[in-house]
């Protein structure tokens, strides 16, 4: 509940199917989900290149490409979908992409001749976010994929009835300790609320590690208790003009 706020934008094709990367170390498909609409872009051009690369081979090979050298992928059948030309950017919420990140699971490669690989889910914070967080704790948890920083300030609260603060999600009588996926927000907040005092040192968490604190049975970690999630807000404005159509157990793998 706490996370579903928070979007999170992926790359699909015309038809709902997510592109995911081959990983060659685990013999499985990396899907990737950013916090910023940006890096998605990003990442979207690249799709858009490999289906001009891949039709333009399949074009030089003839219209029947047997030995898949014109498919996206390692293990590719022959002719390439124009379903992929049509790829495009949608959204998921946070909570929905860490379940998948947390279980075990296959999916079917479209572009594999029906071969299931394993299926990995990670979520990616935007460059300048994770610089940031390296500024303020310089260890190797930052430099690792995958890793998303979370930045937050002693004494920084929010009422339990603000916008964003999901019902429920706060014991009844306390305050909300608001974590932010962008540190500029977190600094907006602090001069919103007290305009006249001193920023505090700013503190970082890991997203995966908090999640898992979250979700484990008989956990005591109070410091997740009353835990809120504050999404990038460049974020949310794009998430409502972005599809929700992505198809689980299928993938597109790419190289």
């Amino acid at each position: 509940k706490r996370l579903r706020a928070v979007p999170t934008f992926t790359i699909v094709d015309g038809n709902g199917v997510p592109f995911h990367t081959y990983d060659k170390d685990s013999a499985g498909g990396f899907g990737y989900f950013f916090t910023d609409y940006v890096s998605a872009t990003y990442v979207l051009e690249d799709a858009q290149k490999a289906f001009a690369k891949a039709k333009s081979a399949e074009k030089d090979d003839g219209e029947e490409n047997d030995d898949g050298r014109g498919s996206i992928g390692d293990d590719g059948a022959g002719s390439v979908p124009d379903a992929w030309g049509a790829a495009r950017i949608v959204t998921l919420p946070l909570d929905v992409v860490l379940q998948l990140s947390v279980r075990k699971s296959k999916s079917v490669a479209t572009n594999g001749k029906g071969k299931s690989f394993s299926a990995f889910y990670q979520v990616i914070p935007e460059t300048n976010d994770l610089n940031a967080a390296l500024k303020i704790e310089n260890t190797q948890r930052y430099a690792e994929r995958g890793r998303v920083p979370l930045f937050y300030a002693d004494g920084l609260t929010l009422p339990s009835d603000s916008p964003g603060v999901a019902a429920g999600s706060v014991e009844e009588g306390s305050a909300a300790n608001p974590v932010y996926f962008r540190q500029s927000d977190l600094k907006r907040e602090w001069n919103k609320q007290y305009p006249d005092e001193e920023l505090p040192t700013i503190k970082v968490r890991e997203l995966n590690e908090t999640f898992r604190a979250m979700i484990r049975p008989g956990g005591r970690d109070d410091s997740v208790k009353n835990l809120v999630f504050v999404p990038i807000p460049e974020s949310v404005e794009r998430a409502r003009g972005a599809g929700r159509s992505y198809k689980l157990g299928q993938m597109i793998l790419t190289k």
